[in-house]
Formats: structure tokens, C-alpha cells, sequence
């Protein structure tokens, strides 16, 4: 069985997308068979990913329960090369009215874990990026999710929605007991006084924190810009150095 990690905050802008890509990339280096699924309707992993204008995509199951979920995976793209053990389920424009739709389905919150069920194709690691808002396709990736990662950046505005989603983490998987950890994105030493301020805030709320932080890299947005994953693009880079101390961390437990 695969791991499942669901990558959300309530917030925009605090790098889930790039944290989905630069661990995927990471685990996928070491070996390690990783699906990405891209669950925001502005598709932008599935762009970096070179997949972001493909026949079939993940509103196909929400609109579908029952469509063929092998149909949805492709092998992720490098500037036109197949990155190796890395695969993804693209995203489009429509998954959002889909969505709201899909609510009138009985197993409504199943309907992503089924969809995995019918997966021939094995995988050691699922990794879901998840849009800010909280919507149907959203809730069913927090109910299969073996673990939720909480990118922080240095903004303390980061932090001010984990709460709300460990409330509602709590109300889908309807326990207490799950697991999590915040991981700090976007990490500039200069900034120290920003660092200390978001630090002492998580530390004070008892939040559970990655040992690897990610750090600040301006070739990560230019990578963006080029529609390219930032961790090959930059691949010698510090925050490429940093996804993979995060994708050890993980392996290790």
C-alpha cells in the first residue's frame, strides 16, 4: 500500500505546490514509485509538470465516480523528458464546479479512495496537493491521507488558519488521532526576526514541526515561470538540498 500525504494550509502563496513537487522529485530520486495528484483548479503542478493540457484529468472522477482511473495518470515531463518513478493526475479549470456537483452522490467522500483502489499501476508514495479551500475533492484527500503535511511560510499569517484545518481534519476523519507535521517554506536567515516570530508561535501552539526547513530560492520562481519542476530546473540549488533532506526525513519515519 502506498503512503498517502495530503500538502495543505488554508492559506495561499506558502509554496504547497512547489513542497508537492520538490518532495515527489526528492522521493522519487531515491527510487521511490510517487503519483502526484493535483486536487487546485488552477492546474499550476500539473503545468510545472509539463501536463497541464491533457484529454483526461481528475474532475473526470468527480464527474464520474466510476471513469477509469489508470486513464488519468501520465508520466511527469522535464522540458519534454520523462522524469523517472515520478507520475501525475493533472488538474483543470472545471474541477471546482465538478466538485460542487459531485455532492449529490451517496459515497461522495469516497469517490478519490475508489478511484485509487482501481489503480493497477503500484505506487510507494501518493501525494496530493490541495487547494486553500476546503471543497468536496479536498475532504476526500484529508480522509485518506496517512499524513498531512502543513507548509509554513514566513508569514504569520500562515499560521493563523492550521487550527481551522486540523478542526476540520478532525470532523472528515472523525478522531483526534491523526498524524501531521508543519514544515517551514520560504526560509530566509535575513529575516530573522520574522523566523523567530512564526517560530515562537507554532512552538507556543505545540504543533508538530519538520526538522528540514526549505529555504528561499529565486530560481524556484523562475522555474514556475518556465513551467518546469523547481527541483530539476535548480537541482543545485538549496531548496533541492532541502526536499531531499525532507524526503529522507520522511523515509526514516
Amino acid at each position: 500500500m502506498p503512503e498517502i500525504i495530503a500538502v495543505a494550509n488554508s492559506k495561499g502563496g506558502v509554496a504547497k505546490t512547489t513542497s508537492c513537487i520538490g518532495l515527489g522529485c526528492a522521493l522519487a530520486d531515491t527510487g521511490k514509485k510517487t503519483l502526484l495528484i493535483d486536487l487546485d483548479h488552477q492546474g499550476n503542478l500539473s503545468d510545472d509538470l509539463g501536463r497541464g493540457d491533457e484529454d483526461y484529468t481528475i474532475t473526470d472522477l468527480f464527474e464520474n465516480p466510476k471513469f477509469d482511473t489508470n486513464d488519468l495518470i501520465y508520466a511527469a515531463l522535464d522540458d519534454g523528458q520523462e522524469v523517472e518513478n515520478l507520475f501525475v493526475i493533472p488538474a483543470d479549470i472545471t474541477l471546482a464546479v465538478e466538485c460542487r456537483s459531485a455532492e449529490r452522490y451517496a459515497h461522495r467522500l469516497e469517490i478519490l479512495s475508489d478511484g485509487l483502489k482501481r489503480l493497477k499501476t503500484s505506487f510507494d508514495f501518493i501525494i496530493i496537493d490541495c487547494r486553500p479551500a476546503i471543497d468536496l475533492s479536498i475532504e476526500n484527500a484529508l480522509l485518506i491521507a496517512d499524513k498531512i503535511l502543513i507548509p509554513v511560510d514566513m508569514d504569520k499569517r500562515a499560521t493563523k488558519g492550521i487550527s481551522d484545518l486540523l478542526e476540520v481534519v478532525e470532523e472528515i476523519k472523525r478522531t483526534k488521532d491523526f498524524v501531521y507535521s508543519l514544515v517551514y517554506t520560504k526560509v530566509d536567515k535575513r529575516s530573522s526576526k520574522m523566523l523567530a516570530s512564526v517560530k515562537s508561535t507554532v512552538e507556543n501552539s505545540g504543533w508538530p514541526v519538520c526538522k528540514t526547513e526549505i529555504r528561499i530560492s529565486e530560481l524556484y520562481k523562475q522555474a514556475t515561470n518556465d513551467d518546469r519542476p523547481s527541483f530539476h530546473y535548480a537541482r543545485k540549488d538549496r531548496p533541492a538540498e532541502d526536499y531531499a533532506g525532507l524526503a529522507r526525513e520522511i523515509l526514516e519515519g
